[in-house]
């Protein structure tokens, strides 16, 4: 019996150092990561980076005024020769606007855009699309009644539970001073970086940009 033990541990210790050396000697697919500086939207966006190992999920939150559409996303990869291809999702969320203050109710519903193209300037470079109006205002239908749970449970995670109900009574009242109005904006854009292998596409990593909604 302590044979078979000692056989079973000097195999499992075997195994251990198999998978260690797999990962020492497993290539990085991405090295860099990086958008570059665009002038393209109202205010110039400076351009982000990610230096080192890019992991398989990245989230980035932009600032006021920043966009990424239009921008060349750019690569370096691990090793030369790989063909790689970049596609972007768009989804949209609800706010709502008080001529200043807002809520974004980034936690209830969205209308998620299918993956769209990048175009590719080189074999590592990629312009990412600009979306259209429709991307831009695409929301699904929803009550009256949902949306004032929904500001509940945002306001409720927030903290302060008694903040809905200075919202909702405000919400649609024509053009009364302080009125709350319902706005849909992209809340997520979704850059996902494929490379080819063995005839299929292999996700690397896919970056969520996510940008202010309000003013």
């Amino acid at each position: 019996m302590h044979g078979i033990a000692r056989w079973r541990l000097g195999a499992l210790l075997c195994l251990m150092l198999l998978c260690v050396s797999l990962r020492a000697h497993t290539p990085q697919a991405l090295v860099d990561l990086r958008v570059l500086p665009h002038a393209g939207g109202d205010t110039p966006f400076s351009g982000w980076r990610h230096e080192g190992p890019v992991p398989p999920l990245l989230t980035v939150s932009l600032e006021l005024g920043d966009e990424v559409y239009g921008a060349t996303l750019q690569l370096q990869p691990a090793q030369p020769g790989e063909t790689w291809r970049v596609r972007v999702q768009y989804e949209t969320s609800l706010g709502l606007s008080a001529e200043g203050p807002h809520l974004d109710l980034t936690g209830w519903k969205h209308c998620v855009s299918g993956w769209e193209a990048a175009e590719a300037v080189d074999a590592v470079s990629f312009v990412l699309p600009t979306p259209s109006a429709e991307q831009h205002a695409c929301f699904p239908p929803y009550t009256q009644a949902e949306l004032e749970e929904a500001v509940r449970a945002h306001t409720t995670a927030q903290g302060d539970p008694s903040q809905a109900d200075d919202w909702i009574p405000r919400i649609g009242q024509d053009d009364a001073l302080g009125t709350v109005l319902p706005f849909v904006a992209i809340s997520t854009v979704r850059v996902r970086v494929e490379v080819l292998r063995k005839g299929r596409w292999v996700v690397v990593s896919t970056v969520s940009f996510l940008p202010p909604m309000g003013c």
